[in-house]
């Protein structure tokens, strides 16, 4: 079945729906709900613990944009800009940030994701459970667009839904896109998953990212809530890890001077400074970091290339089962070098077969 758009065009079942569970996605979906969310879907498929969640599909934001009326609004205001510089482009994000944070998400979009949040809280057994409200691009732009963390009920949620669409249009986001040759309008998926209540967090690297050797697994983990980590506001313990033998190579103790906890009462998160007897000791066991490398090493396997993984170790679980992967991306620098070098390696080649037919071979 399919429904019948205004311009003549047709939309699948699939393509037309607001939300969907992670469980019902897999890879190849990012150009329904983004990439991070396909990654989560294709995560369960392989058999990976990941935190309970829903999607909010990028039709439902192109939805959104279209029927408050500013997608109409953008592409006027874009007209009468002139030269593309830095001053318009800030000038045009702040218009478009404004407008998409004040307007009222139609009803038909805000009545879904109320119905798929009480489901969730249903499945967590809390009232109000709390959230991740992760952006979710169906291009990969790392670090370009917001995740709100610890947002809790049905309005907190749609307002930071709304805070999460607008940050496509940052200045840094546009900025990103126009230096990739992508449009100034981008729709987005938006993944909320139940936040995982996280005694630790970090990051994995599921190769050396100082050199790129793909033999080992680099694990940066602290105390809290990852954002600590992946914003950089604390330095982390971190060890290299041999990726057969899970055996740790190297381990570096960090500072750990502070951690991020759910904010008591309301949405968002607070930081706190952590005690210095925490602070002077490495803050996972050796139990949880191996198996922190063999989920990693799990992924890498699964997609046979290098992975970025955030992961979470929960504060209300048993081990294993507290260790839960929170978001997956390939692994970008050491990739591209490759991936250059690669060709490099080939236009030489070519290079080389091209100045022979030319110059003829000598023969001795």
């Amino acid at each position: 079945m399919c429904v019948q758009l205004d311009q003549g065009t047709t939309m699948s079942d699939k393509e037309s729906r607001l939300t969907f569970w992670y469980e019902e996605l897999e890879g190849g979906d990012f150009n329904l709900v983004g990439k991070k969310n396909a990654n989560l879907g294709e995560m369960i498929k392989a058999g990976i613990r990941v935190s309970p969640g829903f999607a909010l599909s990028l039709h439902a934001n192109d939805l959104f944009l279209e029927q408050t009326g500013i997608k109409a609004e953008l592409q006027r205001h874009l007209e009468q800009l002139g030269e593309v510089d830095y001053d318009s482009c800030k000038a045009a994000s702040e218009f478009a940030v404004e407008r998409i944070e004040k307007a009222e998400i139609p009803s038909a979009i805000a009545d879904e994701v109320r119905r798929e949040y009480q489901k969730l809280c249903a499945l967590a057994n809390v009232a109000d459970v709390p959230v991740a409200v992760r952006s979710s691009g169906a291009v990969s732009m790392p670090g370009q667009m917001e995740t709100y963390l610890n947002i809790r009920g049905e309005e907190d949620l749609l307002q930071y839904i709304k805070k999460t669409w607008a940050s496509a249009y940052h200045v840094e986001a546009i900025t990103y896109r126009m230096n990739k040759g992508l449009g100034f309008l981008m729709n987005i998926g938006v993944g909320i998953p139940k936040m995982v209540n996280s005694r630790l967090s970090g990051v994995v690297f599921t190769l050396n990212p100082l050199n790129g050797d793909p033999s080992k697994i680099s694990v940066d983990i602290s105390y809290g809530l990852g954002e600590a980590v992946v914003s950089g506001l604390v330095t982390p313990d971190n060890y290299l890890v041999d990726k057969i033998t899970l055996s740790v190579v190297h381990r570096t103790m960090g500072m750990k001077e502070s951690m991020c906890v759910y904010r008591a009462g309301g949405s968002d998160i607070d930081t706190v400074p952590i005690p210095e007897v925490d602070r002077n000791r490495y803050c996972s066991t050796p139990e949880e970091l191996e198996e922190i490398c063999r989920i990693s090493k799990s992924i890498d396997k699964y997609y046979g290339k290098r992975y970025d993984i955030e992961f979470g170790v929960d504060a209300d679980l048993p081990f294993p089962e507290n260790v839960i992967i929170l978001q997956v991306r390939p692994e970008s620098v050491w990739s591209k070098k490759k991936a250059e070098a690669k060709a490099a390696k080939k236009k030489d080649a070519m290079d080389r077969i091209v100045s022979q037919l030319i110059t003829g071979v000598r023969v001795t």
